[in-house]
């Protein structure tokens, strides 16, 4: 059978360069080169754990479907011989992530979601300290669900995302032991590219903070936020991320927008300054969204097939997902043959 993976993103708006750094990069790669099944979930319903207002979801589950398009996946029922199935696909579409959840949330403890550390973060980083939702607290459960229903062999995400796979890992182990063995346990796969902060040079690039620069971002736009990025005291341009963190966060994004080895990129700047590495990260960064901007403009001008993709990908996830949940129920005794298979 070929390598499966899951990955996805939430539909609260466009993606930015640390969605790319962190797990898109890793995506292409698994569709192009390992010409894996590929299911990227837009987790709809996540939404909700850090905000109330719900009129943009619809609108921001479009604009992730035209980032994955610019970047180059190749959504179900496309393909292309020399590369993997790519199933795209809306969560709260697919029924069995919600079943899959409540089975998950009776046999994962309250004590075990509340030491994950990605949690805390992002509950700190939105300001729900005092007013944390239920759902913003089990979203490791939900995901654990989002991840395990498709069984994936790899998971690839940023580096802050790792506790959640980490406790999906665990959630699949006490299923199997109460249960049978039933899930795969997914590895993790993190990119090469170093974690990627905001323009801020303090905080991971994220939507909601307002630091970073989208994939959809105009050549004027990109040049006014780089102009804008923190730097650090000093003028030498080097990488070290101990003395230098917002020089060293320019130049990953330099490495990114280019594939040059850091070697390279700091021979190349040695002896100039701040002002010349914003000006070449600027052309560098420019460069490499160009083709980007341009495919997403024309999937951009046909909303109607954007959509059939979308309905074609979910439709598709709901078919496996019943593969699983048909296990489950069956392990957990809950398929009930004398009640519904009576003839």
């Amino acid at each position: 059978m070929p390598t499966r993976i899951l990955t996805g993103d939430r539909p609260t708006g466009p993606l930015h360069l640390g969605h790319y750094a962190g797990s898109l990069s890793e995506r292409l790669r698994y569709q192009n080169e390992v010409r894996a099944e590929c299911y990227f979930i837009i987790a709809d319903y996540q939404v909700m754990t850090d905000r109330e207002d719900t009129s943009e979801v619809e609108k921001n589950i479009f604009e992730v479907m035209l980032d994955y398009l610019a970047v180059g996946i190749v959504p179900y029922p496309f393909q292309e011989p020399s590369k993997g199935t790519s199933v795209v696909f809306i969560q709260s579409r697919v029924p069995q992530l919600a079943e899959l959840f409540m089975f998950f949330s009776m046999i994962t403890t309250m004590a075990k979601v509340g030491r994950n550390p990605t949690v805390k973060e992002e509950v700190r980083a939105a300001g729900l300290e005092s007013r944390m939702s239920l759902g913003m607290f089990s979203y490791p459960v939900s995901q654990a669900a989002d991840i395990l229903l498709f069984q994936p062999d790899y998971v690839p995400v940023g580096e802050d995302q790792v506790p959640h796979i980490e406790m999906t890992r665990g959630v699949a182990r006490t299923f199997n032991n109460l249960y049978g063995e039933t899930f795969k346990l997914p590895e993790v796969v993190i990119s090469n590219v170093p974690r990627l902060l905001g323009l801020d040079a303090s905080q991971k690039m994220s939507k909601s903070r307002g630091n970073a620069i989208y994939l959809s971002d105009d050549a004027d736009t990109v040049r006014a936020k780089i102009k804008t990025a923190v730097t650090d005291s000093g003028r030498e341009v080097v990488f070290d991320l101990v003395n230098k963190p917002a020089i060293s966060n320019l130049l990953v994004m330099y490495q990114l927008a280019t594939g040059t080895d850091m070697a390279d990129i700091e021979h190349e700047f040695a002896g100039k300054g701040y002002g010349h590495l914003k000006a070449r990260l600027t052309e560098a960064l420019n460069s490499f969204l160009s083709p980007i901007r341009m495919r997403r403009r024309t999937y951009a001008g046909d909303k109607l097939m954007v959509a059939q993709l979308l309905k074609a990908g979910t439709e598709r996830a709901i078919v496996e997902g019943e593969k699983t949940m048909q296990r489950v129920r069956e392990a957990m005794k809950y398929n009930y043959p004398h009640i519904f298979d009576n003839r």
